[in-house]
């Protein structure tokens, strides 16, 4: 299995178009890619073992433990003669945090650029994602006020015509508070409260949080938690946002009398903890389950088409995955994967 590991990592640092020559801590190349060979000339059989040659920045780097940026590339190897890009240096330290080598980084000029529009690019997006939150905040003030005046106009206007007319602006006004609610809970960091929790204490939250719900709905709820089921770390507040939506979306899709059955288990071959939630409901069509995790898709005519999109978006940020498998009057499997602690 090492070996396998070993052959892709190789494989990986060949196909990247960025220049990589490694040193120990005897100054001896451990490493030299494609692309630097590609960029000097020189083959890898051929400087494998060979010792850089004092001075030299690279080798300055381990003696001091200094790390340098935007070199010249001859700095590290003069054979690099009239290559146009950047360089720089970085320390490897092992898992006991002892310097093991040192690292020489050669971005092509091209790349650099791409390298550095990208960060812009995503500072723009940032700042537009941040301004967009404060924006949709402060729309809610003056919809708090309008729903409040129609709320006084219905009661002076009921029992007309014009009644119907408050009734439906009412119902949009929601609609758009809803979609608020969506687009703010979406705009939260997904790193903010990460702790240690169980899995365990947060679905018995959840299954009691829906309990009165389902009554109502004259549904079913199994619960099978299982005991072995480590903790894991992650936001107890958002991972139950999680399940509460499944739980939504199952009792929309179940009619009186439906069940739903929930079971969590412990993964041990990949380490995680999984959370199956399955339903007897109507089940969904191709076109839904290709599109369910699309920003505003949704089958539902008062929904906002954000709720699967940020479920996927936290459970994601959590460093897991789910997985859904559904048939047209046959029910709809939902199952979470989360990394245990």
């Amino acid at each position: 299995m090492v070996e396998i590991a070993e052959s892709w990592s190789d494989l990986v640092i060949d196909h990247l178009n960025i220049g990589l020559l490694m040193i120990d801590r005897e100054g001896r190349i451990c490493l030299f890619n494609r692309a630097l060979s590609r960029m000097t000339g020189l083959k890898k059989n051929e400087i494998l073992g060979r010792s850089l040659r004092s001075p030299n920045i690279l080798l300055q780097t381990i003696i001091s433990g200094r790390e340098f940026q935007d070199l010249s590339p001859g700095a590290v190897l003069p054979v690099m003669g009239s290559y146009n890009g950047a360089t720089s240096t970085h320390i490897i330290r092992n898992k006991s945090d002892v310097t093991v080598g040192a690292i020489a980084v050669f971005i092509p000029a091209g790349r650099q650029q791409e390298l550095e529009d990208a960060v812009i690019k995503a500072e723009k997006l940032a700042i537009l994602g941040q301004m967009a939150a404060e924006m949709v905040h402060e729309i809610r003030n003056p919809l708090t006020v309008i729903d409040g005046f129609m709320k006084l106009l219905q009661q002076n206007l009921k029992g007309t015509p014009k009644e119907e007319y408050i009734t439906l602006i009412l119902a949009e006004l929601k609609h758009v508070n809803r979609l608020i609610s969506d687009f703010l809970q979406f705009s939260k960091p997904g790193y903010s409260k990460r702790t240690q929790c169980s899995i365990t204490q947060i679905i018995t939250e959840v299954a009691m949080l829906v309990e009165n719900e389902a009554s109502l709905r004259k549904l079913d709820i199994d619960l099978d938690i299982a005991k072995n089921v480590p903790d894991i770390f992650g936001d107890s507040d958002q991972l139950k946002q999680v399940f509460l939506n499944i739980f939504k979306n199952a009792f929309e899709a179940l009619s009186c009398g439906g069940k739903i059955f929930l079971e969590t288990s412990w993964n041990m071959q990949e380490e995680l903890v999984q959370v199956i939630i399955r339903d007897t409901g109507m089940g969904m069509d191709e076109q839904t389950m290709t599109s369910m995790f699309d920003p505003f898709f949704t089958t539902k005519e008062s929904g906002t088409g954000l709720g699967m999109f940020i479920i996927k978006k936290i459970i994601d940020n959590h460093d897991g995955r789910i997985e859904i498998q559904s048939k047209q009057a046959k029910g709809t499997i939902v199952t979470v994967f989360l990394p245990a602690i």
